[in-house]
Formats: C-alpha cells, structure tokens, sequence
C-alpha cells in the first residue's frame, strides 16, 4: 500500500499536545516495528513563542495506516484524530504548524 492510498481526514488539535510522544512511539512501532520516535512520521514541533508542542504529520510519506492512524489510536488527549472522508487530508486547528502540500 502507497502513500496517499487511504482516504480520511487526520485533524491535529496543537492545543490538546502535551508532547507525550505516543503518536510517535505508534508510528514508528506500525511502520518499523521498533519504539523509535526518530523513525517516527509525526514530528513534534516546538512553539518557543507560545512555549507548546504540536505535533506535526509528514504528509507525502504517511498513508493513515491504511484507514486506522496508529497516531490517532495512540493519543489519549485528542490532539491527532481520524475521521473517515471521501478525501485525504491533514488538518490542523487551533494554531497548529499548516501542511505545506
């Protein structure tokens, strides 16, 4: 399965982030099979003006894991959540960092 092959709507809460990393432990773990935050396809992003932590979906590379983000399984404060769509897309809300693509 390609990037890009899932439809679905990612929608990142940057308010709800407390830089757990959850979302990358899950990530790296389904794509490698190993807890490796830096194999991860969610980075977190460092506010330093705000001093808050989002997290941020590597768009060109993440395929939603096939219709069940193991991200968005992964956080329990709702800062990344999955809602199935017609389209693919990663949004973010509240001041989050915006997908560049």
């Amino acid at each position: 399965m390609g990037a890009h092959s899932t439809q679905g709507r990612l929608l990142i809460h940057a308010e709800e982030c407390r830089g757990c990393r959850s979302c990358q432990l899950a990530c790296s773990f389904t794509k490698t099979g190993e807890y490796n935050p830096s194999q991860s396809l969610v980075k977190l992003h460092r506010d330093l003006t705000l001093e808050k932590t989002s997290p941020l979906i590597l768009p060109l590379h993440c395929d939603f894991c096939g219709g069940d983000p193991a991200c968005a399984r992964a956080c329990t404060y709702g800062a990344i959540v999955f809602e199935p769509s017609s389209e693919r897309s990663i949004e973010y809300r509240q001041g989050g960092p915006r997908e560049s693509d």
